[in-house]
């Protein structure tokens, strides 16, 4: 009786096509059955009388073809048709589920009542028919509590509330939930919110006794709905509650009346014990079967039918492995414009790969719609770790396309697997923070601001991914001389803004090559991470990450996690001081065994950035410099020898910019000294002034601008297509339009008409300042002051670059209630051709246009999945 959803059904329908003539009762005309169907009835599924009916047509006309008479086995996963189904069994005493035990599963407050009349570890509930019932409930019960529709299923309108002011929306959306077929009896229940892992449990019902056959791990997403967004199935029996669950699993279908038939329970294992949360008197949904079968060899579909013709089916597992299935969602509302598998079922381990989602198809994420799916992946393996690393592979390759503006996905929630789990709903609210990152050292590093109160993570799909792309830009840049000014490196340094005295000292001061050393700022967007700018050389900011994260080592629950999801995070000092070593080395020059470095910043900003290089101290004391902090001002010059509180200088590491020496004779005055020690061989200078040619917005507009294209080859220009968001000098000339809902792509436009036009669209950024400084996001200020800061610009040395659209991840509120979206900006460092660790800030405006502590931004650490299986850097 009914068939549902091909994506979620086949597999059973095509089971039992192998074994049985099938007759099937539906609602609708046949459409993927046909393969699978030697007959048919359309009827009302949900009533006992029409259901009756077809069911008496379709057995009569399958004993005259074949003479027999003997008897039809009733059979459904439907739970639309439970209870129909089981009616008409009962009136034509065909072995079935009763009438009564499926009233008893479909109804949640008559199963608890059930479980309680037989002294059953119960769930403190209540059964209320109105708003301020489930308030005096609630308070009675204690928040937070669940609030569920009486009688629907697969978790519909299922929803946590945790305070008392969550509770009247809280009602409204659960008393509203309604779902076509079901019948939906009066009142909601309100229970206790109870802690811990979920599972389910796949059972086989002979004589009243159940027998367990599959158990899933349940995971959840979509706080506060209870979305079930995948299940792992495998051995359970080792586990410390397999006896407690399997005496309860038995009991309750006593309790239930529950005597034949395949059954999905579903039950919390919380600190104090195992508790139902319900029983279902039906095969279980969301693939859970095919899934089990894959672990267990079990196929209980085929014990289902056993069951409805009077047989006692065989349960011997013909193997036991782990198998897990994952549904991936849309990371925000919309209509499907096409769905990119890419190459997930070439992932070794993967089984299948099921679209469950195609154009046109409108997905709206809970609480506003049941399970919004785009797809479903499915692996094996022999442990839990291999069926995660073989689904977070699948996850990566898998895109939805949604039709609509891009501004749609700003701020849409997109978090990788890794995060996900670390937030999961069995974790405990106080495991889903390191309140030791949050302390007056990080603080102070953090040049007053904030820290996050947790990591951030970086799979090891984005992180292969970024590293490639990264490293492709890096030698790209590095290229530009020589493919577009013909080797003029001055032309390049003049063309991307620098002024004759920035020119001269930069030639003078360049280093014999470009140490592989960069810093990525990047946001992510639906479709991948995307950059706004890229450092080079010495002056990078972003390597305090190793020493933020040090705290979290501390941390007993989330070095467990770690441990488990092999997260490590890498010495980005180290990585740094052996690059110096070696470009000291190439350049011929001998460093002491314990060389004196001074971290050295322009004198303009030494204030601001002094804290975090006092920060970075430890660290490079550790690898073996002498290290002090100072500005350029600082440096005291004896027979041209620079040094600075009184100690030789050994290495002077450049923090400071070329775009900081102003068009001014102080400038050379305090450059030209530090040159002149270089070049006599008195100390060494990492880096070369040359490094900020390379990286600096105007770079980017250059390959990132159409005329070039030649220059480059087709994987270049993909490279350059995929990561930098289109951005072009900001001059009075037409170029051509990378394509909106009025342009077509490579539409000529006159720019300069087009960028007053579009300010929500653009940002305004000064081609050799970094740190957001002199940014202007056109979306943040008014026409006005966009029209004044543009015709100021044009011209100048200045870029206007497309606008990139973030997305949030979720982080637990300050009170612990719940969870908070930020937006999270990405300073990815690359040093040695590998990377090298992450600092990210976060905010919770996604519309904010520069992400910094001074307008609310948290800044934080973050931890990478490594390749390598102990977990090591």
């Amino acid at each position: 009786m009914g068939s549902r959803l091909k994506a979620y059904r086949e597999y059973a329908m095509a089971s039992l096509a192998r074994e049985y003539e099938i007759s099937l009762v539906t609602s609708q005309d046949l459409t993927w059955e046909k393969p699978y169907v030697a007959s048919f009835r359309i009827a009302d599924t949900t009533r006992v009388e029409s259901l009756r009916g077809a069911v008496e047509e379709l057995h009569a006309e399958a004993a005259e073809a074949d003479g027999s008479g003997s008897p039809a086995g009733l059979f459904t996963w439907d739970e639309l048709s439970l209870i129909a189904t089981a009616g008409v069994a009962e009136q034509l005493g065909l072995p079935h589920l009763s009438a009564a035990a499926a009233e008893a599963c479909r109804d949640k407050y008559i199963t608890r009542s059930l479980l309680d009349r037989a002294g059953l570890p119960g769930v403190r509930h209540r059964l209320v028919h109105g708003e301020e019932e489930a308030a005096a409930a609630a308070a009675e019960i204690g928040y937070p509590v669940v609030l569920k529709p009486r009688s629907l299923a697969g978790s519909m309108g299922v929803t946590l509330v945790r305070t008392a002011s969550e509770l009247a929306d809280a009602y409204a959306l659960v008393a509203g939930t309604t779902f076509p077929g079901i019948r939906t009896e009066r009142g909601v229940l309100v229970e206790e919110y109870l802690t811990g892992p979920e599972i389910s449990i796949d059972s086989c019902v002979v004589d009243g006794e159940a027998e367990p056959v599959f158990v899933a791990r349940k995971r959840l997403g979509f706080d506060p709905a209870f979305e079930e967004v995948g299940h792992l199935l495998g051995p359970w029996r080792h586990e410390p509650w397999a006896d407690e669950v399997d005496t309860l699993v038995r009991a309750a279908h006593r309790a239930l009346g529950v005597d034949r038939g395949i059954t999905h329970t579903e039950i919390r294992l919380t600190p104090s014990g195992c508790r139902l949360i319900e029983l279902n008197g039906r095969l279980g949904g969301d693939l859970i079967p095919y899934v089990g079968e894959l672990a267990r060899g079990i196929d209980l579909t085929l014990a289902g039918a056993a069951l409805a013709s009077g047989r006692v089916p065989d349960l011997t597992p013909r193997h036991e492995r782990y198998a897990e299935v994952r549904f991936l969602y849309p990371s925000y509302d919309g209509v499907v414009e096409r769905l990119e598998l890419g190459r997930a079922d070439e992932v070794p381990g993967v089984t299948d790969v099921v679209p469950l989602a195609g154009p046109g198809d409108e997905l709206l994420l809970p609480p506003k719609a049941l399970t919004p799916r785009i797809a479903a992946v499915i692996a094996t393996g022999d442990d839990e770790t291999s069926c995660t690393t073989a689904l977070d592979r699948a996850e990566a390759e898998i895109r939805p396309v949604l039709v609509g503006s891009p501004l749609d996905g700003l701020g849409a929630l997109l978090e990788n697997p890794v995060t996900r789990r670390y937030l999961a709903a069995e974790r405990e609210a106080a495991h889903m923070v390191v309140p030791e990152l949050r302390n007056d050292w990080n603080s102070y590093g953090a040049g007053g601001g904030k820290a996050l109160n947790r990591p951030v993570f970086l799979d090891a799909a984005d992180r292969v991914r970024l590293e490639a792309d990264l490293n492709g830009l890096f030698e790209l840049l590095t290229t530009i001389p020589d493919r577009l000014f013909d080797g003029d490196r001055r032309a390049f340094a003049r063309a991307v803004g620098m002024t004759d005295t920035q020119v001269d000292l930069v030639m003078r001061g360049a280093g014999r090559r470009m140490p592989a050393m960069s810093r990525a700022d990047m946001y992510r967007e639906p479709g991948g991470f995307k950059l706004m700018e890229l450092n080079t050389g010495s002056s990078l900011g972003g390597w305090q990450m190793g020493e933020f994260s040090r705290p979290a080592d501390r941390n007993r629950a989330f070095q467990d996690f770690a441990h488990k999801e092999r997260l490590t995070h890498p010495d980005p000092i180290g990585r740094i001081a052996d690059v110096l070593r070696a470009e000291a080395a190439d350049a011929g020059f001998e460093l002491p065994a314990r060389p004196v470095l001074a971290l050295t910043e322009w004198p303009d900003g030494y204030t601001y950035t002094k804290p975090w290089l006092d920060f970075v101290v430890p660290d490079w004391l550790r690898h073996g410099f002498d290290t002090v902090v100072c500005s350029l001002a600082e440096f005291d010059y004896r027979d041209g020898v620079p040094h600075v509180h009184g100690r030789k200088v050994d290495v002077v590491y450049r923090i400071f910019l070329p775009g900081e020496m102003a068009d001014e004779q102080r400038s050379r005055d305090l450059v030209d000294p530090l040159l002149d020690a270089v070049h006599a061989g008195h100390t060494f200078l990492f880096a070369g002034l040359d490094c900020e040619l390379y990286g600096n917005k105007g770079s980017l507009a250059m390959l990132s601008d159409e005329r070039n294209r030649e220059a480059f080859s087709a994987d270049e220009l993909a490279l350059v297509e995929r990561i930098l968001p289109w951005t072009r000098f900001l001059r009075d000339e037409s170029v051509h339009h990378e394509g909106d809902t009025v342009h077509h792509e490579g539409d000529p436009v006159d720019l300069l008409p087009y960028v007053l036009a579009h300010k929500d669209d653009l940002a305004l950024k000064p081609t050799l300042l970094y740190g957001g400084v002199g940014v202007i996001p056109g979306w943040s200020v008014s026409q006005e002051e966009w029209e004044k800061h543009i015709r100021g610009a044009v011209g100048g040395p200045f870029v206007v670059q497309k606008r990139v659209l973030p997305v949030a991840e979720r982080f637990l509120a300050e009170d612990g209630l719940g969870f908070e979206r930020m937006v999270v900006a990405y300073g990815v460092l690359m040093v040695g051709g590998a990377y090298a660790g992450m600092l990210v800030r976060g905010t919770p405006d996604p519309r904010v246009g520069i992400v910094s502590m001074s307008n609310g931004a948290q800044i934080g650490c973050c931890y990478h999945v490594t390749d390598d299986p102990r977990g090591e850097a």
